[in-house]
């Protein structure tokens, strides 16, 4: 039986344009999606997109300290299920800013496995996981990457590093970033790492 979401944002109804006059808080003053501008209306010319990797995946931690955030959908202890938590709430966000699309890393989904064949079948779980979510919501994938320079791994390069065992993780963050980010509706595919 699959699991119910939590609704993360209680209270939060949908952000909607109310004008520049509205003392709503959580309302747009200026930003009509359906409004024309020229030919286009304004969420035509303004594609949106929520990074993933800032809005769920920061920890709020800077060079000098630990961690400042605790977010509800990052406590169970089980990788997986973590990680779809977190979607739910990344899409329950969307939905209600409004938001048409979003982008992320590959381990931006999920946390990387002790191996690289349980890394790819979590990813994807989660990227199955995402096009569920893509076809409730209607939230297309902008563009998805593979992260080739945070894992400490990466330090001297990713694709040009030398040392055939850097090679091998980074040829398959490629090849499955190409395959898993085939999602319905995806508007690109940008590969980002370091030469």
């Amino acid at each position: 039986m699959a699991k119910t979401p939590s609704e993360y944002f209680k209270g939060i109804p949908q952000i909607k344009f109310e004008g520049k006059d509205t003392d709503n808080p959580l309302a747009f003053r200026y930003y009509d999606a359906k409004r024309k501008v020229g030919k286009k209306t304004m969420e035509e010319h303004l594609r949106f997109a929520t990074a993933y990797w800032h809005t769920f995946c920061g920890t709020g931690a800077d060079p000098f300290g630990a961690p400042t955030k605790n977010f509800p959908w990052l406590q169970n202890p089980d990788p997986v299920q973590r990680a779809m938590d977190k979607m739910d709430a990344a899409f329950e966000f969307m939905t209600k800013l409004g938001t048409p699309f979003y982008c992320f890393h590959d381990y931006d989904l999920v946390d990387e496995a002790p191996n690289l064949r349980e890394s790819e079948a979590r990813l994807q779980k989660l990227v199955d996981y995402a096009r569920q979510k893509q076809k409730q919501t209607g939230i297309k994938l902008l563009w998805g990457t593979a992260n080739l320079f945070s894992h400490p791994r990466y330090m001297n390069g990713a694709a040009t590093n030398p040392e055939f065992s850097r090679g091998v993780p980074c040829s398959s963050s490629g090849k499955k970033c190409h395959r898993c980010h085939h999602c319905p509706g995806r508007q690109q595919l940008c590969v980002l790492g370091r030469p």
